[in-house]
């Protein structure tokens, strides 16, 4: 588990939070006007401005939501609170799928524009950007580590460039061009409902990079709503003087032959019509970093959901595992494998990316946007800003069916991606592939030494708790006819067991917790007990004090929690096992239901399963 921050690990002010964010969502206007282009033509810069409308509701939401989750993880924490923690793992994959999508297409761009300045590079993008995401792996595997100085130093750099191309096009434009370029900014007659809303789904890739500002709460500094809330303000004025403009200016000034063969790269061509070589050569620049380094960044954002996602067991602990500079190596291989897969397969056209960016992008603004929702809901939350939260849900859940119905590719590839993922974190929560495994019998053998590496940690860990191997010794000591099969604080469920031991006339009473482990397969050996574990266990202790029974705590280790209880309950030859069920959602019993499933046809035929609500 992640420390908990601490003042002196509070390092971002308003403004180096603001640069971090702006490092990632201002590479955008690089390469969407472009692909816009592609969609809807001339009408691309009032889709940009309709859609910023959209944005600033959006951005205001995520003030909250960044300074209502201080420990950060975005989309997935948030999602976890407000439905719990299978939609946050859907959510996980959501903006997965976007940061694969990031890496892909800002490596790309990234190349596009160096193109612009060595034009002999142009047929050699999509090798260059594969081999720029795969020097990336190398560094993330070694340690780099992105500094918030560093993207101070390219953020200010790319808005001062940003505002020297919008300062030349002031001097050079004359006043028609200049009417010419605010017509642009208004809805034309000859659009019709349909356009509009593809348009308008399509033009919220304008703004991805703006769920980053949620995994930078760990390190604002306190008070964190006022830091959050200038940095976001900051962000948002910053974007609203440059993203809009920006595409009405290229949109406007440059010749048709050159939207036509070089959208990949607007902004530096119109800084070339503008300002000259020289301003051309300072947005090549500082757009071809600033594209790697947000590249970057969805690497260390996707490797770093993938941690977060198998800490809380949706994904295989090894994915976790550290390679000798200490650094999760296989997470960094699948983060930056995918990415360059992408590449090879569109071979780096960047419209195509961009209709497939959407899929993720979206669907983690609408989870986040949703899940606040409901954590104001039922705060009872029901002032104005609740309802624009809502409106803000409803806006941004209407671009995402829009986009998941017209780019059926990028539903394809989101959705595909997106199963898998959840397929495997069903099957790693439900230990599908473990159970497979465990069918072979070598690994087995060698399953069953970790285990015993890991119980041998016991007595000192423990302090006073047991194995099942202890309980089974001391039975004649405490006999008893009871197992209670614990998980987390059951106050109900141990008062059921009291009553029947007591009904029984017994004194002892077997507690049982089982931790599921998928041994080997985790990346560590041995295991130590977790912290639920003992306090479950010990939370039993207290709980039977004053009703003269005594408690046998059984810490057990599985990869498969119901083969466990069942073992015991055959060891300590017990005649009821009773569990109890949680206030959980249905779509968490449907996945955790495999228990009571794997007990009913694991324990002996004469002893009874009994569920304690």
């Amino acid at each position: 588990m992640p420390l908990r921050p601490t003042r002196d690990t509070r390092q971002l002010n308003w403004f180096l939070a603001w640069a971090v964010v702006f490092c990632d969502i201002g590479t955008s206007v690089y390469y969407v006007p472009g692909i816009l282009y592609g969609h809807v033509k001339d009408a691309t810069p009032f889709f940009v401005l309709l859609t910023t409308g959209g944005f600033v509701l959006l951005a205001l939401k995520y003030i909250e939501i960044s300074w209502r989750n201080p420990e950060g993880g975005g989309v997935v924490t948030i999602t976890t609170k407000a439905m719990g923690p299978m939609w946050g793992c859907l959510g996980g994959m959501l903006i997965t799928v976007d940061y694969f999508l990031t890496s892909a297409i800002s490596s790309v761009a990234g190349f596009q524009y160096v193109g612009s300045v060595f034009p002999a590079l142009d047929e050699h993008i999509v090798m260059l950007a594969c081999a720029g995401i795969a020097v990336l792996a190398i560094l993330n595997i070694i340690g780099i580590r992105e500094s918030a100085t560093v993207a101070m130093v390219m953020a200010s750099s790319a808005f001062l460039v940003d505002l020297t191309v919008i300062g030349f096009s002031f001097y050079s434009m004359s006043a028609p061009l200049w009417r010419e370029v605010f017509s642009h900014l208004s809805m034309g007659p000859e659009l019709s409902y349909r356009e509009l809303l593809i348009g308008f789904g399509a033009a919220w890739l304008a703004f991805s990079g703006l769920e980053s500002i949620s995994q930078l709460s760990p390190a604002m500094r306190f008070p964190l709503r006022r830091t959050t809330r200038w940095a976001m303000i900051t962000v948002i004025l910053t974007i609203l003087i440059t993203s809009p403009l920006l595409t009405a200016l290229s949109i406007t000034t440059l010749p048709p032959e050159t939207k036509a063969t070089q959208s990949e790269r607007f902004i530096s061509e119109l800084a070339m019509v503008m300002g000259g070589f020289g301003v051309k050569l300072a947005v090549v620049l500082t757009a071809s970093t600033l594209l790697l380094f947000a590249a970057n960044t969805a690497i260390i954002g996707a490797y770093h959901v993938f941690l977060a996602l198998a800490n809380r067991g949706f994904l295989p602990r090894i994915i976790a595992s550290r390679s000798t500079f200490n650094t999760p190596h296989i997470a960094i291989f699948i983060a930056t494998f995918v990415p360059i897969l992408v590449i090879l397969i569109t071979q780096g056209k960047m419209v195509l990316l961009g209709d497939m960016y959407a899929f993720g992008l979206l669907g983690a603004f609408v989870f986040s946007s949703f899940s606040l929702d409901l954590i104001r809901w039922r705060l009872g939350r029901r002032d104005i800003a609740f309802w624009i939260g809502t409106l803000t849900t409803g806006i941004v859940l209407t671009a995402w069916i829009v986009n998941l119905i017209e780019k059926e590719l990028a539903t394809f590839f989101g959705g595909t991606v997106t199963a898998i993922g959840m397929l495997l974190a069903v099957g790693v929560r439900r230990a599908w592939f473990i159970e497979l495994l465990h069918r072979i019998p070598a690994i087995n053998r060698l399953q069953s030494r970790a285990y015993e590496a890991s119980e041998s940690l016991v007595e000192e860990e423990l302090k006073g708790l047991m194995t099942l191997a202890e309980a089974v010794d001391i039975k004649p000591l405490y006999p008893s006819s009871t197992l209670l099969a614990l998980r987390g604080e059951s106050p109900r469920l141990i008062e059921e067991g009291i009553t029947r031991a007591k009904g029984k006339g017994e004194s002892a009473l077997y507690c049982i917790y089982v931790e599921e482990w998928p041994g080997l397969f985790n990346g560590t050996t041995p295991h130590l007990p977790n912290e639920e574990g003992l306090r479950t266990l010990k939370y039993a202790l207290q709980e039977v004090r004053g009703h003269n029974i005594e408690i046998v705590p059984i810490w057990a280790i599985s990869h498969n929690a119901a083969e466990a209880i069942a073992k015991a309950a055959k060891q300590l030859r017990v005649d009821a096992v009773l569990v109890g069920v949680t206030r959980r959602s249905a779509f968490y019993h449907m996945l955790r239901g495999h228990i009571v499933k794997g007990l009913m046809s694991r324990l002996p035929h004469n002893c009874h399963l009994v569920i304690c609500n």
